[in-house]
């Protein structure tokens, strides 16, 4: 049989999609986790000892942080300053429990949830008062590089929901 090279060409358009998805490989979902919530306590460690710097380092350039109160804090630079502002408060402590999350086999996006607990000064009384929080971030890492916070979205925590009531039978 002899192949043209229309042929051959029609015949590698076809294959080259296959061939790109298979050389693209796939990661373990769970390890991509483990590295983040690594990547999150290094980050955690940082806030802890009033290092700005590493406790941005992980917010991409446009990256989006919606804060208790439904404000949104837009890019690197805003998210910097409000760090800032709350490493200057004294009362300030911030402590995250991981919950579930999950991530993509391609290795390049995570959604991670967490319970959050945040101290902060009161305006008014000048006392600490903390919040409990949730939080869930959205993380996304190109090729070979470090995984990065694309969006953080942290509401307060739902009350504890209360034992439900025995039923009673009316006979």
């Amino acid at each position: 049989m002899k192949i043209n090279r229309f042929t051959a060409l029609k015949a590698a358009l076809v294959l080259a999609p296959a061939l790109l998805l298979a050389a693209c490989g796939s990661t373990d979902p769970a390890e991509s986790i483990e590295a983040i919530r690594q990547t999150e306590q290094a980050q955690l460690d940082s806030i802890a000892g009033k290092d700005l710097v590493g406790a941005v380092r992980l917010y991409t350039d446009d990256a989006r942080l919606v804060r208790p109160d439904g404000s949104v804090l837009q890019g690197g630079e805003a998210i910097a300053e409000a760090y800032g502002d709350l490493m200057e408060d004294p009362n300030f402590q911030l402590t995250i429990e991981p919950q579930d999350g999950w991530a993509a086999e391609s290795g390049d996006l995570a959604v991670l949830t967490s319970a959050v607990s945040l101290t902060t000064t009161d305006a008014a009384t000048g006392q600490p008062v903390t919040q409990q929080l949730s939080s869930e971030t959205v993380w996304t890492r190109a090729t070979g590089a470090t995984w990065k916070i694309v969006s953080a979205y942290t509401a307060p925590a739902a009350p504890a929901a209360a034992a439900p009531a025995e039923a009673t039978a009316a006979e």
